[in-house]
């Protein structure tokens, strides 16, 4: 495993920070979680995701084309659980406690697994909503907390990050993940990011786990 760190600030006292792991599973453990994705109930999503609760959410943001995708959460404690629970993606967690040296899992809050399908046409430029994944409204502002973001499967359609706070009118990117089988992110939670669906890849496939501070 190897990773690397990349680092843009959007001011001097905002750093925004997003963590690579390359090759984060072995091969065999990185077959196994795919595997069990597969046999996981999807349950269909109109949006992947929806503030329209919040007053003033700019709701025409450019280069955002939403498309549906399917979800199952698997553990959280907001929200309860819709199917299987977490055990079969425990090592996903304990192999990132491994590389940082740091404790992810008494700190899990979430986790989400994410399908999207081929979207044919699905300009390389444009994402879905952008977004902080845990909000909350009475402060509002993005909880404390951290994102790994892990990808099930090899698949085209990157995550994009942004340099923005939440709730802008218009986002400028700060850099793409390209989906790799087996690759990691982690970054805070309050860095908006944005999904896009695969072009190319008859689906793209994610675990979102979502850890308090």
């Amino acid at each position: 495993m190897r990773h690397r760190c990349l680092s843009d600030s959007l001011n001097k006292k905002s750093p925004r920070q997003v963590l690579v792991f390359e090759n984060h599973l072995t091969k065999e453990m990185s077959d196994y979680v795919e595997d069990c994705m597969l046999q996981l109930p999807w349950y269909f999503q109109t949006a992947t995701s929806d503030f329209s609760e919040l007053g003033g959410f700019q709701s025409n943001i450019p280069n955002v084309i939403e498309t549906p995708y399917f979800v199952n959460m698997l553990g959280c404690h907001n929200h309860g659980t819709s199917a299987q629970d977490i055990k079969p993606f425990i090592p996903i967690i304990k192999k990132l406690e491994e590389n940082t040296g740091r404790s992810f899992l008494p700190r899990t809050q979430r986790v989400k697994a994410n399908l999207y399908p081929r979207r044919e046409g699905y300009p390389d430029n444009c994402y879905q909503i952008p977004h902080v994944d845990m909000w909350d409204h009475e402060k509002h502002m993005a909880d404390a907390g951290e994102i790994f973001l892990y990808y099930v499967n090899d698949s085209d359609g990157d995550t994009f990050f942004f340099n923005e706070n939440f709730g802008q009118d218009r986002y400028t990117v700060m850099r793409r993940s390209t989906p790799k089988k087996g690759k990691g992110v982690l970054f805070d939670n309050s860095t908006v990011h944005a999904s896009s669906p695969p072009r190319i890849s008859e689906c793209r496939m994610t675990l979102n786990f979502v850890f308090t501070k």
